[in-house]
């Protein structure tokens, strides 16, 4: 595989990732407000999906940072009348 088609690979796998990540983040639970991750890349706080970043232009590194939502290690909720992540452990 030559270099071109290397890079586009990840940037495909990247775009699939960030889409099926914000696919299942903040599904509803029943409440009236729905949260998203309040950045676009190694996300530790959420915020209205009103709120949301623009994340079309990101590109974000495929590594997994502690105490963040990378890699299903959390999730938005909304609580207590406020945006919260979940960690789960």
């Amino acid at each position: 595989m030559n270099k071109r088609g290397f890079i586009w690979g990840i940037v495909t796998i990247t775009i699939l990732l960030v889409i099926g990540f914000f696919w299942f983040v903040g599904e509803s639970d029943g409440e009236d407000e729905e949260c998203v991750p309040a950045s676009c890349c190694h996300a530790s706080e959420c915020v209205l999906k009103s709120e949301a970043p623009n994340c079309s232009g990101s590109f974000c590194t495929m590594s997994c940072e502690p105490e963040t939502m990378d890699c299903g290690q959390g999730h938005c909720e909304f609580i207590d009348g406020n945006c919260s992540v979940v960690l789960d452990e």
